[in-house]
């Protein structure tokens, strides 16, 4: 029981590790960020944000390292800066 418990203890603390590198997000001026979250043990991401047009509807997309940018649905794009 004591391996198990250790192996759970050394999960967590990488899960937090890798939280830590939060990627930079610009959003284009036509959405607003809502959030991010971290997505499972890798270092996916999923951000969080409204279209400014439909304030209603939240929408989401999933990022991971060497994602750059993104083209939104309207006009402009995200940016993404990753430490």
């Amino acid at each position: 029981m004591g391996i198990l418990k250790d192996i759970l203890i050394g999960g967590a603390a990488l899960k937090a590790l890798k939280q830590s590198n939060r990627p930079g997000v610009v959003p284009p001026s036509n959405c607003t960020l809502l959030g991010m979250e971290h997505v499972g043990f890798g270092r996916t991401w999923k951000i969080i944000y409204i279209d400014n047009d439909n304030p209603n509807l939240k929408l989401n997309f999933k990022i991971s390292p060497g994602t750059t940018s993104r083209t939104s649905r309207g006009s402009g794009s995200w940016k993404f800066h990753w430490s």
